[in-house]
């Protein structure tokens, strides 16, 4: 039965089923090749249909096909199909290959590009980290501490603020070694190199003080030159008595008030008493300049203080003023009297006597050497830094101005008061450099006292030699002379 026929018994539903199954499996093998050939334009042409009847005749026998001939025809057609699906199916794995690889290449592509992104923005994080760590970081860390290089100065001068800062500290609190110029190196992370420079000498030697400040914390690397006075440098530290009296009266009094012998020294002076202050001043060398501490008899009103001083042609006066309020001790009538109190104490009356003692060594410059350029809030702090405004500094008679106001009370008082109000404000700069030592609060009361109370002067510092100090001994406005050899 020929392949035809088949299919003929195929179409009238008469086959087997093991036999309809190959049909229709032939079949679909044909509509696929088929339609493959069709999607290839593979379309045989005329050569390749003479081609097949030259093989096809080739196996008739006296104008009739033999059946081999017909089942190698059928062997050659399923031997096409199977050559023809071969190279389907090569070409198809070719095409997922190169789909596969292309695809792979793709993705390869797509992750080193990601790669290379995720490199530029680490790099680029990374850089922008290094720059804000090695620029950015350290000042933002030392916004929160003491700036000493912070520039306070106009278009004409530059002007650091611990400058200004060390000008009125010095001129307050360090008597004879007063400096208005410091350099600040900054090192980033609230750390500073500082010089505070000496600009101005007696000696002809200018002695700087160099040091670091780290994160509001200052370190001198030599502490001895620019230290404040010994605390008894006057003689009026712990001394009772009264205001008006003598100081020789009020240690007669303190005598008197701790129940004391005749034979106990009560006078606490870093000089001694005032026979063993006079050998002292004896011994000095000649040749050297001294800071002289010197203690009033009396404390006197700075008007009255002012005139005494300026006829005795000094150079840097500074003044030491009461700012503490006197205690009060209502004491045992008989402890407490003493002559000066006499009438008082037989009178019956209530006798109160006035502690002086603790002087706080705090003062101001009221006979300038020199001064400095500065520039400053004035409608908060008046007459700061007298001499020192900037846009005066080229004025003619500009510093003879500044040594008649200082001849002011009113003024003068209004000068330390400044003094004292911009200190207690510089709370970073104060707590830098005085510690424990004064509070922005002790200070705020410190000018209460004197602007309420005026100024009253108790001793006072110069810078001199031998000669010059002992001529000041003698003088009946002085009591004893304590000395610190000028660096």
């Amino acid at each position: 039965m020929t392949y035809r026929e088949l299919l003929e018994l195929y179409k009238a539903g008469e086959l087997e089923l093991e036999q309809r199954k190959r049909i229709e499996k032939d079949i679909e093998k044909q509509e696929a090749i088929s339609d493959y050939l069709y999607e290839q334009e593979g379309i045989p042409g005329l050569e390749d249909v003479f081609a097949e009847e030259d093989r096809n005749r080739s196996v008739f026998i006296d104008g009739r096909q033999t059946e081999t001939g017909k089942e190698k025809a059928e062997a050659d057609q399923e031997q096409r199909a199977r050559d023809q699906r071969r190279k389907n199916k090569n070409r198809r794995i070719t095409q997922e290959e190169d789909i596969d690889t292309e695809f792979i290449t793709m993705i390869n592509r797509s992750i080193r590009r990601a790669f290379r992104r995720l490199g530029l923005t680490v790099l680029a994080l990374a850089f922008a980290l290094i720059l804000f760590v090695q620029f950015c970081f350290p000042t933002i860390v030392s916004c929160f501490y003491y700036n000493p290089a912070e520039n306070i100065g106009n278009k004409d001068y530059t002007i650091n603020k611990m400058s200004r800062d060390m000008a009125v500290y010095s001129e307050v609190f360090l008597p004879g070694k007063r400096r208005v110029s410091v350099e600040a190196e900054s090192k980033g992370y609230g750390k500073y190199n500082i010089t505070v420079n000496q600009t101005s000498s007696f000696t002809r030697n200018l002695t700087d003080v160099s040091g670091e400040i780290v994160r509001g914390k200052l370190r001198y690397y030599d502490n001895n030159i620019l230290k404040t006075p010994v605390s008894n440098a006057f003689a009026y530290s712990n001394l009772v008595g009264k205001e008006e009296n003598t100081l020789e009266e009020n240690l007669q009094c303190t005598r008197k008030y701790f129940q004391l012998k005749e034979n106990e020294e009560v006078n606490m002076c870093a000089a001694g008493t005032k026979e063993q202050s006079i050998e002292s001043l004896k011994n000095l060398d000649s040749q050297k300049m001294y800071i002289g501490y010197i203690s009033l008899d009396k404390i006197m009103p700075y008007a009255d203080f002012k005139k005494y001083v300026d006829k005795q042609d000094l150079s840097e006066v500074w003044c030491a003023v009461q700012v503490l309020e006197p205690q009060k001790d209502e004491g045992d009538l008989e402890e407490a009297a003493d002559f000066s109190n006499k009438d008082k104490a037989e009178a019956g009356e209530e006798y109160i006597t006035d502690f002086l003692s603790g002087a706080a060594n705090i003062g101001f410059v009221c006979v300038p050497s020199y001064n400095a350029a500065f520039n400053w809030n004035d409608k908060k702090y008046p007459a700061l830094l007298p001499g020192c405004e900037t846009d005066q500094m080229d004025e003619p008679d500009h510093w003879d101005s500044v040594e008649n106001n200082l001849k002011k009370e009113n003024y003068a008082r209004q000068h330390f008061v400044s003094l004292l109000n911009y200190l207690s404000d510089q709370k970073q700069f104060l707590e830098m450099i005085a510690g424990d030592d004064y509070s922005p609060e002790a200070l705020k009361e410190m000018a209460s006292y004197v602007k309420k109370n005026g100024l009253k002067i108790y001793g006072f510092t110069t810078i001199a030699d031998k000669d010059t100090l002992l001529k000041l001994s003698k003088q009946s406005e002085v009591y004893e002379i304590y000395t610190e050899e000028l660096n």
